[in-house]
C-alpha cells in the first residue's frame, strides 16, 4: 500500500514512532516552551490534519509552544489493532503518548471524535489534564429514546470510495474549504486519509469495519455525563448556525442546554464556521488554542 500525500511534517516536525504495550501509533512532535499542547485528529482522519494551523502554534516571535500529533488507533500510520476502539481505550492511548515525550501533563485539543477521545481522557485521566477544547465535537448526547438507531448508523455509514488517485486529488482540490489556506495545502493535510492499493484505486486508511466500530462508540457517548467529571478548564466551538433539518436544531438544543448546565466551560458558536474549521480558518483555530495556553500557564 502506498499511501497518498506523504510529506514531510510542516514546520519542522518530527515525525516518531510511539511503542505501547499492546499498539503502536504514529506521531508528530514539535519542541517549544509552555504547556504542551496534544492534537487528536477526527475520525477518518489522521495527524496531518493538523498541518494548517500547527505553524500558528509553534512559530512566534518569542517560542512556539510544545506540539504532539497523534495519530490514533486504526488511523494513520497507527496500528489497526482487531481490539477495543471504545473510549477509555483511545483516551488510555493518548496517556502512553505523552509518555513517550516525557510529558506529565497536557492541553488537549480534539476535533469531532477527537472531541470526545479528549473529553474522555480529561474525566479518566485529571491529573494529566491541563485543559481541554473540543472543536466541533465532544458535546453530543447518547441516541434519544425513540431515535431509529439503525437509520442514524446507516446515515454515518463512510462512502466507499475507489478512485484513481488523480481523480480524488482534483476533486479534494476542487472542494478546498473557503479559508485562506491553497488547495495544495488543504491536499497535503487530507490525502494521507487514503492510500493506493495493488489494484491502483485510491480507498480510505481506516477500514470500513473499524470505522463503523467507532460509530457505535459514538453513539452511546454521554457528553452531559462525562464533561460533569472534567474539573480541568473546558473550551468548545461548535461551527456553523442551525438549519432546518431537526437533527440539526437538536443537536444545536443540546448544546446549548449543555452549556447551561457547566458554568465551568466556555462554550462558543463560530457562525460561517464548516465542521473541518482546522483547514478553513486554521488561524482562528490556533489562536484558541494559545488563548488556553496562556490561561494555564
Amino acid at each position: 500500500m502506498t499511501v497518498l500525500g506523504a510529506a514531510p511534517a510542516p514546520a519542522g516536525g518530527i515525525d516518531f514512532d510511539v511503542p505501547g504495550d499492546d499498539i503502536g501509533l504514529g506521531a508528530t512532535r514539535w519542541p517549544g516552551v509552555g504547556p504542551p499542547v496534544v492534537l487528536l485528529h477526527g475520525l477518518a482522519s489522521q495527524r496531518r490534519f493538523w498541518n494548517l494551523v500547527v505553524p500558528h502554534l509553534v512559530a512566534s516571535a518569542s517560542a512556539g509552544l510544545p506540539v504532539l500529533a497523534v495519530d490514533q488507533r486504526g488511523h494513520g500510520d497507527a496500528d489497526r489493532p482487531d481490539a477495543s476502539y471504545d473510549l477509555s481505550q483511545v483516551a488510555g492511548d493518548l496517556a502512553i503518548a505523552m509518555d513517550a515525550v516525557g510529558w506529565s501533563r497536557a492541553i488537549v485539543v480534539g476535533h469531532s471524535w477527537g472531541g470526545a477521545v479528549a473529553a474522555t481522557f480529561a474525566a479518566e485521566h485529571p491529573e494529566r489534564t491541563l485543559a481541554i477544547v473540543g472543536i466541533d465535537g465532544g458535546t453530543s448526547p447518547p441516541v434519544p429514546a425513540g431515535h431509529d438507531r439503525t437509520e442514524i448508523r446507516r446515515r454515518l455509514e463512510p462512502p466507499r470510495l475507489a478512485m484513481p488517485p488523480a481523480e480524488l486529488e482534483a476533486m479534494i482540490r476542487s472542494r478546498t474549504a473557503n479559508g485562506s489556506a491553497s488547495a495544495e495545502e488543504v491536499a497535503a493535510a487530507v490525502l494521507p486519509i487514503f492510500e493506493v492499493g495493488d489494484d491502483g484505486l485510491a480507498r480510505a486508511r481506516l477500514p470500513f469495519d473499524i470505522h463503523m466500530r467507532i460509530v457505535d462508540t459514538l453513539l452511546e457517548y454521554d457528553a452531559p455525563a462525562i464533561l460533569a467529571r472534567v474539573r480541568a478548564p473546558m473550551w468548545f466551538v461548535a461551527c456553523g448556525w442551525p438549519g432546518e433539518d431537526p437533527d440539526q436544531q437538536r443537536r444545536a438544543d443540546a448544546y446549548d442546554s449543555l452549556a447551561q448546565s457547566l458554568p465551568h466551560g466556555r462554550f462558543m458558536r463560530w457562525g460561517g464556521a464548516i465542521h473541518d474549521v482546522p483547514l478553513q480558518w486554521p488561524a482562528l483555530v490556533a489562536g484558541l488554542i494559545r488563548t488556553v495556553a496562556d490561561e494555564v500557564r
